[in-house]
């Protein structure tokens, strides 16, 4: 009896979790170019540190990756690493040009990717 009283509330559930309220969006008016530019804060702090260039991890709209990363090539930047089947590009961008890879038509988002501290725990 308890069955598919659960069954039905999972389906509720999954069912509210849809497009929370907004309509879906067709993918010819998602905007073209990244409304989310990378965190100025982390950039200055690159400059104050003296680096040249700052690891990024963007987020490529499906089908543009080529394309970005040829752009992302004219903007001084060495791509390290793709994948097509996410939309992830990683590149070592030089620092005084963040700024400008989310101005990169097919770029939904920049991330400054930080580099892990592997220092061991104290006790």
């Amino acid at each position: 009896m308890r069955r598919p009283l659960a069954v039905a509330f999972c389906a509720l559930a999954l069912g509210s979790c849809g497009t929370n309220g907004s309509p879906a969006v067709p993918m010819a008016e998602v905007p073209t170019v990244s409304s989310a530019k990378p965190d100025k804060l982390r950039v200055e702090q690159a400059k104050r540190d003296g680096h040249l260039t700052v690891p990024l991890m963007i987020s490529v709209q499906p089908g543009r990756d080529e394309e970005v990363e040829q752009a992302l090539e004219r903007l001084g930047a060495t791509v390290e690493s793709r994948d097509p089947r996410i939309g992830y590009l990683r590149a070592e961008m030089p620092v005084d040009k963040v700024e400008d890879a989310h101005l990169i038509k097919g770029v939904s988002k920049v991330d400054l990717d930080e580099p892990l501290g592997n220092k061991l725990p104290e006790p």
